[in-house]
């Protein structure tokens, strides 16, 4: 505090001993002094901050134009929703497509498989007498002879392999025997059933493939 009083005292002695025109020169010379620094520091930081703030606002400005804009291209008629109704609906018609050819593809799987069963060659040949030889042994049957014969069938469909079996076994197995061999995968036909009672009972059966020979 003794600092600032001894410089008011100094600054009141200064002017004690001067006019009072030379009091506003000098007074009017700080005004002025510290009106051109303050033009000189704010003025240009002002003006910047104006930049900043029109830069901000034009950016502002796009940026909404654009977003009339967009609104305007999805509006019909008034509903600003319809191109997204629109879509949400092509999309359910693209679902439902889908899951039409989904169904078709499981269709034609089971096409092809079922077109498979009737392909016969000498592969499948093979597979069905194995399976025939199969099902006697689960129904606990004995095979005496079992012949056959592939027959070159020149048509789109029809008698493609001839089967000869003789077996013996009990009439329940027989029976459970035959009726296994009619409901294999392939179309097939059982035939010319002779049964003769001995020690077991015997039969003796034909069985006829139908299919497409390739």
């Amino acid at each position: 505090m003794k600092i600032v009083e001894d410089i008011l005292e100094k600054l009141d002695n200064y002017f004690e001993h001067k006019k009072e025109s030379e009091f506003y020169i000098i007074v009017l010379g700080t005004v002025f002094a510290i009106g051109m620094f303050s033009y000189n520091i704010l003025i240009p930081e002002t003006e910047d901050m104006l930049k900043k703030d029109l830069q901000i606002q034009n950016r502002l400005k796009a940026q909404l134009t654009k977003e009339k804009n967009y609104l305007k291209s999805v509006t019909v008629n008034g509903d600003n929703r319809y191109k997204i109704k629109k879509l949400q609906k092509e999309i359910k018609t693209l679902k439902a497509t889908l899951n039409n050819l989904k169904e078709l593809n499981e269709y034609s799987d089971y096409q092809i498989r079922k077109l498979q069963e009737l392909l016969f060659n000498e592969e499948n040949w093979a597979k069905f007498l194995d399976s025939i030889a199969k099902k006697a042994n689960d129904n606990s049957v004995d095979i005496d002879i079992i012949s056959n014969t592939f027959i070159q069938n020149q048509k789109n469909f029809g008698h493609v392999l001839e089967i000869g079996i003789e077996c013996e076994g009990n009439y329940q197995s027989i029976i459970s025997f035959i009726n296994d061999i009619e409901e294999s995968e392939l179309v097939v036909d059982v035939y010319d059933i002779v049964l003769e009672k001995e020690k077991k009972l015997r039969a003796n059966f034909k069985v006829s493939v139908w299919g497409i020979s390739y």
